[in-house]
């Protein structure tokens, strides 16, 4: 209906009513009219102080959605005034999800394969470590005593410097990892880690932690977290 017949006729009814763009649109029967020649019109072309749009509401709620319906009088679609966006079909949205589970399985696989490569190293480092000791037990010379008792004396050092912030460099365990982020410039992924008690019956603030290094400390939380992102 253009805007002159729009003057001449009156409104008789509103049909239906959908929503495109976010905009809503009703399906107006026209006086004198059959339903197929009735227009889809925008919410504001109906008259506020008409009675159309209630009267519509309680058709829809005591007869259903196709009260209207006559199936020798048709009424158009609204994809013949309205450029309506088409619907994703559920092959495409299937697809989608498929490609989203698929990233994050290759992300998981990902972060085993840097998890067990870590404990490869960390397994060789112990090793370092453990020959070295058996080393200074065969020389025990002074200068090894020496060593050691710097050592012991930088323990008790960072020891008094511990603080309420967990770290795994003062021996804090992970209660539960809250949530991971990526940094965009570096790269960088980070885990959000909630401490566990000490023994001392301090709880340690909860910190960020570079997925590195608790994949070093504590590679499970990691596995435990991811999974549970994957159900």
């Amino acid at each position: 209906m253009n805007k002159i017949k729009r003057k001449l006729f009156s409104m008789e009814a509103i049909l239906d009513s959908r929503t495109i763009n976010d905009q809503l649109y009703f399906l107006v029967k026209w006086a004198g009219y059959p339903i197929s020649q009735s227009t889809w019109e925008k919410a504001d072309k109906v008259p506020a102080d008409s009675n159309m749009i209630s009267e519509y509401k309680m058709s829809v709620q005591m007869l259903g959605k196709s009260f209207y319906f006559d199936p020798l009088d048709q009424p158009p679609q609204i994809e013949d005034f309205v450029d309506v966006p088409p619907q994703k079909s559920e092959l495409s949205t299937f697809n989608t999800k498929l490609c989203e589970f698929q990233h994050q399985i290759n992300t998981l696989r990902d972060d085993v394969r840097f998890i067990l490569q870590s404990q490869l190293k960390l397994i060789k480092e112990l090793k370092m470590s453990k020959n070295v000791i058996h080393h200074y037990d065969l020389l025990k010379s002074p200068t090894s005593q020496d060593k050691q008792q710097s050592i012991q004396s930088d323990i008790i050092q960072q020891s008094a410097l511990i603080n309420y912030d967990g770290s795994f460099e003062q021996g804090d365990k992970v209660e539960k990892i809250g949530r991971a982020v990526q940094i965009k410039k570096s790269k960088t992924k980070m885990y959000y880690i909630l401490w566990k008690r000490r023994n001392n019956g301090q709880i340690p603030k909860n910190s960020w932690v570079e997925s590195e290094k608790i994949i070093e400390n504590d590679p499970v939380k990691v596995c435990q977290y991811l999974w549970n992102k994957l159900i």
